[in-house]
This record gives C-alpha cells, sequence and structure tokens, in this order.
C-alpha cells in the first residue's frame, strides 16, 4: 500500500456521474442513519454522561474569592 496516496485527490468526472454519485452518498447515508439511529443515540448520549464527570464543580457564592 502506498502511504503518499492522496485519498482525496479525485479525478475529473462528467457531469452525470457526479449527481448519481452525490445521490447514490445522500442516500446511503440517509439509509445508513436511519438504520443505526438507536446505536448513535445511544452512544452519543453515553459519551455525554462520560463528560459530564469532568464538569467543574461551582464554588459556594458566600465564599470571598481571595
Amino acid at each position: 500500500m502506498h502511504d503518499d496516496t492522496d485519498l482525496f485527490a479525485f479525478p475529473e468526472l462528467p457531469d452525470e456521474a457526479v449527481i448519481a454519485l452525490d445521490q447514490f452518498l445522500d442516500t446511503f447515508y440517509t439509509h445508513f442513519q436511519n438504520h443505526y439511529f438507536a446505536q448513535m443515540h445511544r452512544w452519543y448520549h453515553e459519551l455525554d454522561q462520560r463528560h459530564r464527570d469532568n464538569d467543574q464543580m461551582p464554588l459556594p457564592l458566600d465564599d470571598p474569592p481571595f
């Protein structure tokens, strides 16, 4: 495998091919999200819960600053 290959160096394509690929990718992404919605929702919810432990605890308001 070549390490110097740019994965985002796209070749020139006819207009029809660009539109067909765009529509395919859009449809694929929508179906993917619809199918795996529950898993993605669970992952991001759990991730949010894990990061809540890192929140700074508030200081008492009656405590002088210095």
